[in-house]
């Protein structure tokens, strides 16, 4: 009798278990989708307090910064040999890309859960600032003529980048922790000759051209979601 009731007691303890568990797999199920639904929803939610207006000035200006390379290029570098667009001129001169130090843009991609807004807001502004630092340096240690398109491409990238900064502010997000790119990249050091100044030129405005093209993709997606929104 006293085994029949021992039994019975822990099948219904084995019960009371299951139920225990299943109770507890239902709100660990409903946690994780809660969590999904918050973290998924800030992007919306911040596209409504943006501006529109602003986006579509940054996305004006991006296309302008775009047309304006490849004549800022024919411009200011005058060596046939360094083509813009090249994929053949670009791997020949990798190497001199890493002797000269000319530092790599931040990567972009598409906004989503695993790469926040935020994270593509500052990512952008990160690379403007690199691209701006590195034009003004070989201008200040190269015998390279600031020309009036180098110095109009310039103006475009600054407004761009605040711009950028705006939609920032206008979404909360916190910019003074933003890592910006201030060193020197020591090419006082390295452009010995008029030949690798022009080479760290058209570097630098070849990856200008790739990272503008990257911000055009994130700037579309902002604009498409914020048409999707209205």
């Amino acid at each position: 009798m006293m085994g029949l009731r021992y039994c019975c007691s822990l099948v219904t303890l084995c019960i009371l278990f299951f139920i225990a568990v299943v109770k507890m797999n239902f709100q660990a199920a409903l946690f994780v989708t809660l969590v999904g639904i918050v973290v998924s929803a800030p992007i919306s939610d911040k596209l409504d307090i943006m501006s529109k207006d602003t986006i579509e000035q940054a996305h004006s200006l991006i296309n302008k910064i775009l047309q304006d390379i490849p004549t800022t290029h024919a411009a200011w570098i005058n060596n046939t040999s360094l083509t813009l667009g090249d994929s053949k001129t670009m791997q020949e001169l990798q190497y001199l890309k890493n002797d000269i130090n000319i530092t790599y843009a931040p990567v972009l991609q598409t906004i989503s859960n695993e790469f926040s807004m935020e994270t593509c807001l500052a990512n952008i502004t990160k690379g403007l600032q690199l691209h701006m630092n590195l034009l003004k340096e070989i201008i200040n240690v190269s015998k390279l003529p600031q020309t009036e398109q180098v110095i109009d491409l310039q103006a475009e990238i600054q407004e761009l980048l605040d711009l950028i900064e705006e939609l920032q502010n206008q979404a909360g997000f916190d910019t003074s922790t933003q890592a910006t790119d201030e060193q020197s990249h020591d090419l006082v050091n390295r452009l010995t000759n008029t030949y690798l100044a022009q080479v760290a030129a058209h570097l630098t405005l070849q990856q200008l051209q790739d990272f503008s093209c990257e911000i055009l993709r994130s700037i579309r997606s902002m604009t498409s979601s914020s048409a999707e929104n209205s």
